[in-house]
């Protein structure tokens, strides 16, 4: 009967691991519990490789359980199915590659962020680092991704 106490223990520590997180209730427990399997099978060559078949089969079931967890109907109630990609229409910012070279004017004192009007528009800008006061004759550098770089004109 000493293996049940074994393996009580073990269950219980993995069971607070549930609610304490961190992984070493939930090994210590694991551990507990499987001396209670290898006790409860006559602590012989045939209890130990027992053992390791269980840990062996834990490892390949955890593997397939978090490679295919998300597409049970358990997994979709607890993970987001819906991805915001560009593919799908969801852009940040829009990346204005036209601009580059194009002149303007600072709007807003651009430190080193603000606002550019640019062909009459009114454009998200960054400087490469400099502040730039409002009214300044500004020119685009370059466009990365959504950021538009300037630097003063001149």
């Amino acid at each position: 009967m000493e293996f049940l106490i074994w393996m009580v223990i073990g269950i219980a520590l993995m069971a607070v691991e549930l609610v304490v997180p961190g992984g070493i209730l939930g090994i210590i427990g694991y551990c507990f519990f499987l001396w209670g399997v290898y006790v409860a099978l006559g602590e012989g060559t045939t209890a130990l490789y027992a053992v390791l078949a269980l840990t062996a089969l834990l490892i390949v079931l955890l593997v397939v359980f978090f490679n295919h967890f998300e597409k049970t109907w358990l997994g979709r109630l607890f993970t987001l199915g819906q991805r915001s990609t560009a593919k799908a229409g969801y852009i940040s910012n829009d990346v204005q590659a036209d601009l580059v070279g194009k002149t303007g004017v600072a709007h807003t004192t651009l430190r080193p962020a603000g606002i550019a009007k640019i062909d009459d528009t009114l454009v998200d800008v960054v400087t490469e680092g400099d502040f730039i006061d409002e009214g300044t004759p500004i020119v685009v550098l370059r466009v990365v991704g959504g950021r538009n770089i300037v630097r003063k004109q001149g």
